[in-house]
């Protein structure tokens, strides 16, 4: 089965939720993925309304998610726009392409619990940052530039890390940046591949499945705490 790759990305789910094709829903919270396969079931002038996620996947939606599929020409993003618990039914506006197809994380990403600063050596500098997420061989950093437009890094630059995760285990890291891109007219994110060692890569499988328990628990408790009682109601975005 084909279908035709359109430039406008609602047009291109529109067709495919007039043939009711299911896509991936991808949300973050805290740095973790969550897909759910969502199904359409009403389609409007400028939106699309599919079948509500599971609980726990509601509670990470936030603008924007993305949608995919094996017959999309990219990724698409689109905004949440009204979440009815009963029925349940998810409402989808603003649809985007991407640029990119989607791939799926090899590696599981969290963030941390705090903020945590980064002293960042780039071209024999020290700056300051902020991690903003880690994976087992990655890292998000957000810097500040303040009043220097100019500034850029090049893809590919090495790097030094230095930060702790907990206040008794400083982390000394090779690292090489893989993108980056303006946040504002202040901040500068980048995305930073990080060469650990043996000893460093023990300690940070152990502190990702310890925080991704964590913010699992967390959704759990919001569940439990917030949604359940709510047997019918409109949550708009």
């Amino acid at each position: 089965m084909s279908y035709p790759f359109l430039n406008d990305a609602l047009q291109a789910v529109k067709s495919l939720a007039f043939q009711r094709v299911p896509l991936n829903l991808v949300s973050t919270y805290k740095g973790v993925h969550f897909i759910e396969r969502i199904e359409p079931i009403k389609i409007g002038v400028d939106s699309i309304t599919f079948r509500a996620p599971r609980l726990q996947v509601c509670l990470t939606l936030r603008d924007p998610v993305y949608l995919y599929s094996r017959v999309l020409p990219e990724t698409v993003r689109a905004k949440p726009q009204l979440l009815n618990t009963h029925p349940q039914e998810l409402r989808l506006s603003d649809f985007s392409f991407n640029g990119n197809l989607w791939f799926d994380r090899m590696e599981q990403r969290v963030q941390p619990d705090r903020p945590i600063e980064v002293m960042l050596k780039l071209h024999n500098r020290i700056y300051s940052a902020t991690l903003r997420d880690i994976s087992l061989h990655g890292a998000g950093l957000m810097l500040y530039i303040g009043d220097q437009p100019h500034f850029d890094v090049l893809v590919n630059t090495p790097v030094d890390l230095r930060f702790d995760l907990t206040p008794t285990t400083p982390i000394d890291i090779h690292g090489q940046v893989v993108c980056r891109r303006r946040v504002g007219t202040t901040m500068l994110y980048l995305g930073v591949r990080i060469f650990p060692s043996e000893e460093q890569t023990r300690w940070l499988e152990n502190y990702i499945v310890r925080r991704k328990l964590e913010i699992m628990n967390e959704l759990d408790e919001l569940i439990n705490e917030q949604l359940e009682p709510q047997t019918a109601a409109d949550l708009y975005f």
